[in-house]
């Protein structure tokens, strides 16, 4: 073999050797930059004095920044609204709050699926602050939950 050949062929194996590693780092990069966060895991997510559950998981997404809850209703008074605010804040500790609004008929084990995306993109760390439920009756007249 003639020493240009022998270059040529180390060269090449030395650039595929170089965009191997490159998406190798790509790929680790972008496993890294996504994860879910458990803010509550197969937990009873309960209102304020306790008269209304969800038994679920609460979750937030880094890299599509989704807030997801996925559980059943355990027990409501009737038909209403689980709000559930989350509480946040940025690498300059600016705090942000984040309102969930969910609807429910009240019945056991209905299953409640929501996600919503924050206002707040700069905000990667949430944690529950509270939660209320409202009935349907009290939110058709446009009154707030009374604190428990």
């Amino acid at each position: 073999m003639s020493a240009s050949l022998i270059r040529r062929l180390l060269a090449r194996k030395l650039a595929v050797g170089w965009v191997v590693s490159l998406l190798a780092l790509l790929v680790a990069a972008n496993a890294q930059a996504s994860r879910t966060v458990d803010l509550a895991s197969n937990e009873a997510l309960c209102a304020t004095g306790g008269h209304a559950c969800i038994k679920g998981t609460l979750s937030y997404d880094t890299n599509s920044r989704l807030l997801t809850l996925r559980g059943r209703v355990q027990f409501a008074p009737g038909p209403g609204e689980f709000r559930i605010t989350v509480k946040g804040s940025n690498r300059l500790g600016h705090v942000a709050f984040a309102p969930m609004e969910i609807k429910v008929r009240g019945k056991p084990t209905e299953i409640v699926d929501f996600k919503m995306i924050p206002d707040h993109p700069d905000v990667e760390s949430w944690q529950i602050d509270h939660i209320e439920f409202v009935l349907a009756t009290d939110l058709n007249r446009g009154t707030r939950a009374a604190p428990d």
